[in-house]
């Protein structure tokens, strides 16, 4: 508790506003904590495999909000610099992309699994004997 001009400030969860202990190091209670923690580490791992990823192509791909990202940027754990591969299009939509690292947008991308996937499944369904169909005959010429 810190007292300030007659009031009694108590240290609360940024994230849940439940009271903290005075002398805890973070600013956060334990289940969020966790919950941060388990974010920033999702965004590291994306950044391993992708090392100059924008923000906006992180959200785009982590589905982690543009905020989160920004209070990250704004506490030092993460730092944003130039990338000289934006504005670069989809090559199925010709939606702006922000990253050198796709080619597709993720909407796009989705989508192409999904008939990927359906086309396996017709052609798993469809398996055609060789023993039951005729055998190809060579036609002759005089």
């Amino acid at each position: 508790m810190k007292k300030e001009s007659g009031q009694i400030k108590i240290k609360v969860c940024r994230k849940c506003r439940a009271p903290l202990h005075e002398n805890s190091l973070h600013n956060y209670c334990e289940a969020c904590f966790r919950k941060v923690e388990e974010t920033f580490d999702k965004i590291r791992d994306y950044l391993k495999e992708y090392p100059a990823s924008t923000s906006f192509e992180i959200q785009q791909r982590l589905g982690i909000s543009m905020h989160i990202i920004n209070n990250y940027i704004k506490d030092g754990r993460l730092i944003e610099i130039p990338n000289e591969f934006l504005n670069l299009e989809c090559a199925k939509c010709g939606c702006l992309l922000l990253s050198a690292h796709h080619k597709f947008c993720p909407p796009c991308e989705i989508e192409m699994i999904r008939s990927l996937d359906k086309a396996k499944e017709d052609l798993a369904s469809n398996k055609i004997d060789i023993k039951e169909t005729g055998k190809m005959r060579f036609r002759t010429y005089r």
